[in-house]
């Protein structure tokens, strides 16, 4: 075994514990850096909503926004800085400003917000749950007059053109986040110290975190008070188009919202969940677009068809 012999006249018993100590620094604070992002992804990974949710929507906002900002500070208790920036969301709303747990507070803050000039919506739980029970169709055939739609989970629907009132279109994000760790190796100035040159390298291990994204067009349609039918670009069987049927998934999903949206003349189409930047807009900051697009169609589709 080495033995290292550091003279005290040397000079170098400075320079040494310095290095070693700079190392040992760097090391710790590379550590403490580390922990404190696992915890805060930690801490992210475990915000959870109330399961009896009430969202509060403002809507139907003009052009001139700046004079509203004052009237949603006050109602919402929140910075003129802060109402502004929700106020200057691109388009005319709903633009989700409040969620509780309690039916009353939600109600309570709709009286304010319609008190201050707004147009104010509340959308219950049971109404987020119902919109989410949608029907997701299987197979299709269009019609002369009507729609047949066949869900995946059996049976079948005939729904006439005439009483299709909103199209909603949109994409699904679905986020799969996995854990990677690699390990590399370092030259270590305080290692080699310590051991005389036997060990001049440290090992360092990172653990991060990848998240991959996949995205899937959709549409609803409603239709009076029936169950509204959903449209899932990966999920459809395209038979039915016959000669008009495209080499792709895409294309014959955009030649079915193309066609349905002619036959259909009284119905409204929205397409402002397509991006996630429109359901962003839409949900505001404290609603995940990949957790609650529910909410997003459920409102949407409350405000455009005046329920």
């Amino acid at each position: 075994m080495s033995i290292i012999t550091i003279r005290k006249d040397s000079g170098n018993l400075d320079g040494c514990l310095a290095c070693i100590l700079f190392s040992a620094a760097v090391e710790y604070t590379q550590a403490a850096t580390q922990y404190q992002e696992t915890s805060a992804r930690t801490n992210r990974r475990k915000e959870r909503y109330p399961e009896a949710m009430y969202v509060v929507a403002i809507y139907g906002i003009g052009a001139d926004k700046e004079h509203l900002a004052n009237a949603l500070s006050s109602a919402l208790g929140r910075t003129l800085l802060e109402a502004r920036s929700r106020l200057n969301a691109p388009g005319s709303g709903p633009f989700v400003v409040g969620i509780f747990s309690e039916k009353e507070r939600a109600a309570g803050l709709a009286v304010q917000l319609r008190n201050g000039g707004f147009n104010a919506v509340v959308l219950g739980e049971d109404e987020i749950m119902r919109d989410a029970g949608r029907k997701s169709v299987r197979r299709f055939d269009l019609g002369e007059g009507d729609l047949q739609a066949e869900p995946a989970d059996g049976g079948s629907r005939t729904v006439a053109y005439s009483g299709i009132d909103l199209i909603l279109r949109g994409t699904s994000i679905s986020s799969n986040t996995t854990t990677e760790a690699t390990k590399q190796r370092s030259f270590s100035l305080g290692r080699a110290v310590l051991t005389s040159g036997l060990s001049m390298t440290k090992t360092t291990k990172t653990v991060r975190e990848v998240t991959q994204q996949e995205r899937e067009g959709f549409f609803i349609l409603y239709a009076g008070d029936d169950r509204p039918l959903e449209f899932r670009e990966n999920g459809l069987l395209y038979d039915s188009l016959g000669p008009a049927r495209k080499p792709s998934r895409a294309a014959n999903f955009a030649f079915l919202v193309s066609e349905l949206r002619r036959r259909c003349r009284a119905a409204r189409y929205d397409e402002r969940l397509l991006t996630r930047a429109g359901q962003a807009a839409l949900l505001g900051p404290s609603l995940n677009p990949e957790e609650h697009l529910a909410v997003a169609t459920a409102l949407l589709a409350k405000v455009l068809r005046g329920k």
